[in-house]
Parts: structure tokens; C-alpha cells; sequence
């Protein structure tokens, strides 16, 4: 049912991608503003993204295969990798046309035609953003997450866009009219600073998961506090763990050494309680859990 409700609601984005970006580039190419070719290229790359991201969804949650004896989780930050890698060439190019327009004395854009995709943009990147934003409070995914902070930062551009070329508007007949040149090209370029955060840190986040790096400090404390309170009533001389977070999978191998053979943990039943009652735990930090405990007499081998 989850997965449903985020086909249905990536669809939407899909939808909405695809309208924002076809009159973001017709208004763009039209009024001659770079500031709302910016936007349009946004919206395509996130467009052609969220196509990705509906198949994405449906392979993440099936089950290991023959071929795929670890499953699929690898998907999720391989495609915000790739989302991330685009989604910066876009910025990249932009702030290149925007220097370039800078350098040869800028350019004024239709200003009446442009605050009209103004309004239809930030309203309707609005509602997205808050759509995006009610279902990653139902339920934490990746996926979704990224669609939030793109509709979000959407938004961002259109409303600060707007408001500026408001402004410009106004200037127009002004003593302060030679500005109104460089209105465009300069928005664009702050357009830029303000969202240039997002690419890198995706392309940060999505390596860091694909080299199986261990997931933030505050999952790791928590996954070490559970495990010491279930292990809290038996007689271990210690434990270690390894944790990896791979999209929305997580993975926990954990070594536990026992030596005193009268304690409850040495029988099979009471190390498989341990063992479902450490992973039952874990559930609530990930929608997919993957636990393997080993329970053992010798010395650990390593230690974090």
C-alpha cells in the first residue's frame, strides 16, 4: 500500500514536472530570460527523474533473486547519484549562459509575460512541496525526500524570481533603469548559490552509500544502545558490530562472545530471540532490515 502511494504520488510529480517544464521553456525562450530557462531545465531534468523513480520504487522492495542474492537497495543511491550528477550540469550550464550574458551587457527580459509563469509556477510548487511534504511525514523514503527538496528549492526559485523581476519592473522607468539589464542574468546566478547545496550534497550522500559507508552517528548510537539493552541480561564479555545503510535497507552484522556455558545464551532458542527481538527493534530505523548475528566463544577480532 506504501509503495502505491508513492508510485501515485511520483506519477503527479512526473505530471507536474512535465507541464513546469514545457511552459517554463516556451516563457523562457519567448520573454529571453535565462533566469526562466533555469527553471525549465530544472523541471525537465526532475521531469525525466521522477520517470526513473517509479520503476525505481517498484524494484527497491522486491525480494533477493537467483541473480540478485542482496536484492535491489543499491538502486535508490545509485539513482540519486545519477540525479545529482544531472541535476548539476544543468546548474553548471546555466551559470555559464548567465556569466556569458553578464559579460556582454546582460539582457531585459519581457517582464509582463514572465511575472504571469511567476504566479502559475510558485503556486503550483507549492502545493507539490506540500504534498511531498505530508507523505515523508507518513512514511521516511529516500526517494521521496529528494522529490520534496526539489519541489521545495522549485518553489524557492519561482517565488525569489518573481519577486525580483517585480522589482525590475517597477525600475523600469526609474534613474536606477540601467540596472534592470543585469536583473536576469544576476538572479540567475543567485539562483544558483541558493540551490547548488542540494546536487552536491546528493552526489555526497549517494557515494557514501554505494562504498557501504556506516550511516549517520545518531543510527549508530541508537543501533548500539539497542543491542546493549537486549544483551543487558545475559552473561557476554562483549560485542561488536558492523552497520551499513543502503537506500532505505539497512544491514547489521553483529558479533556477540559468550563463554560462561550455563547462561541462557548459549542454547539456539534464546540466541534466536535475541536475534528477532534486536532486528524487531531495528525496524523502526528502516523500512527494510537485514540482521546477521553471530554468537561465538573466541575473542572479537575487531573493534570500532
Amino acid at each position: 500500500m506504501e509503495v502505491k502511494s508513492e508510485q501515485k504520488n511520483l506519477t503527479l510529480s512526473v505530471a507536474a514536472n512535465l507541464f513546469l517544464a514545457a511552459i517554463a521553456l516556451y516563457y523562457g525562450y519567448k520573454t529571453k530570460s535565462e533566469a526562466i530557462k533555469l527553471d525549465g531545465y530544472y523541471s525537465f531534468a526532475s521531469f525525466i527523474l521522477a520517470l526513473i523513480s517509479l520503476w525505481i520504487v517498484k524494484m527497491v522492495v522486491k525480494p533477493e533473486t537467483e541473480n540478485y542474492n542482496f536484492g535491489y537497495s543499491l538502486l535508490e543511491p545509485l539513482f540519486n547519484l545519477v540525479k545529482g550528477i544531472m541535476i548539476l550540469a544543468v546548474v553548471i550550464s546555466s551559470a555559464t549562459n548567465a556569466i556569458n550574458s553578464l559579460l556582454h551587457g546582460g539582457n531585459t527580459p519581457s517582464f509582463n509575460e514572465s511575472i504571469v509563469y511567476f504566479i502559475v509556477s510558485t503556486v503550483m510548487c507549492f502545493l507539490m512541496t506540500l504534498l511531498f511534504y505530508r507523505q515523508l511525514k507518513k512514511k521516511k523514503s529516500p526517494i521521496i525526500h529528494v522529490e520534496y527538496k526539489n519541489w521545495f528549492i522549485d518553489t524557492m526559485i519561482s517565488a525569489s524570481i518573481g519577486v525580483v523581476f517585480v522589482t525590475s519592473y517597477f525600475l523600469q522607468n526609474t534613474k536606477l533603469d540601467s540596472l534592470v539589464h543585469y536583473t536576469d542574468p544576476v538572479i540567475t546566478l543567485g539562483v544558483i548559490l541558493f540551490i547548488i547545496k542540494l546536487p552536491l550534497f546528493t552526489i555526497k550522500t549517494s557515494v557514501k552509500e554505494i562504498l557501504l559507508s556506516v550511516p549517520e552517528d545518531k543510527t549508530v548510537e541508537k543501533i548500539d544502545r539497542i543491542i546493549s539493552e537486549i544483551l543487558s541480561g545475559y552473561d557476554i564479555v562483549d560485542y561488536n558490530f558492523k552497520v551499513t545503510k543502503t537506500g532505505r535497507e539497512l544491514y547489521l552484522l553483529c558479533h556477540i562472545q559468550v563463554v560462561n556455558p550455563n547462561d541462557l545464551l548459549y542454547h539456539i532458542k534464546t540466541q534466536d530471540n535475541v536475534r528477532a527481538k534486536i532486528e524487531n527493534a531495528l525496524s523502526n530505523l528502516s523500512d527494510i532490515v537485514k540482521v546477521d548475528i553471530v554468537f561465538s566463544e573466541s575473542q572479537l577480532k575487531y573493534s570500532f
